[in-house]
């Protein structure tokens, strides 16, 4: 009688592991869904607001622990690879500069190119402008009637507008056929108010409202297999 008690005990065990697992696996992939959702949420307002499908792909999911390691806890972690961004049309507040009191360079479409390694193609910054082509490469003055809180900084001579399609500016070589003119290369304001264009808040609300629905799909699906 004894064997036969603890061979019970066993094959009940062995049926509550599998149990356990099954439960387990199922609450991953209601996470995984919840993270998924959440992912396609964030790109899609993206999109929506006509920020493009760079940023839109920036946002990424990734759920703990990673697969092989059982757990009845499983997390989720949803984050852009671009915050300051997101965070920035997402909140509405100015942007204002790092330096304090000092000014934001805003790019114009002639600026140069950067050259820096994983700028994808971004324009130069006004400081990287300067360090490129020297300090006396730009003619900075105020815009009539700003009041102090616009300044425009031009490439004064050694550069031409672009006529092709991307537009942008164009060094002109020493002793090239091509006459310099004066092309704006920066634009400098105290502050910019990008505007809310899209509500981070509301779609965290929306998983929290779906993640039951979404995790009990998945453990009635798995467990009734």
């Amino acid at each position: 009688m004894p064997d036969l008690g603890l061979a019970l005990v066993g094959d009940l065990q062995k049926h509550l592991n599998a149990e356990r697992k099954e439960l387990g696996q199922a609450l991953r992939g209601g996470t995984e869904d919840v993270a998924n959702l959440g992912k396609k949420r964030f790109r899609q307002q993206i999109l929506n607001a006509g920020l493009g499908i760079r940023l839109a792909k920036s946002w990424r999911s990734v759920v703990y622990p990673r697969k092989g390691v059982d757990t009845l806890e499983p997390a989720a972690v949803i984050k852009s690879k671009a915050p300051q961004i997101v965070t920035a049309f997402s909140s509405g507040d100015a942007i204002r500069s790092s330096h304090g009191a000092g000014f934001l360079a805003i790019p114009s479409e002639f600026a140069p190119r950067s050259r820096r390694r994983g700028t994808r193609g971004r324009r130069m910054s006004m400081e990287d402008f300067l360090e490129a082509f020297g300090n006396d490469s730009l003619n900075v003055f105020q815009k009539p009637g700003s009041g102090g809180r616009v300044f425009y900084a031009v490439a004064k001579d050694g550069f031409r507008r672009s006529r092709g399609k991307r537009g942008g500016s164009r060094r002109v070589k020493v002793g090239g056929r091509t006459k310099a003119e004066p092309v704006l290369m920066y634009t400098l304001v105290k502050q910019v108010r990008l505007g809310k264009r899209f509500d981070i808040a509301r779609s965290v609300r929306v998983l929290r409202q779906a993640a039951p629905g979404l995790i009990t799909q998945r453990m009635l699906k798995r467990l009734s297999r």
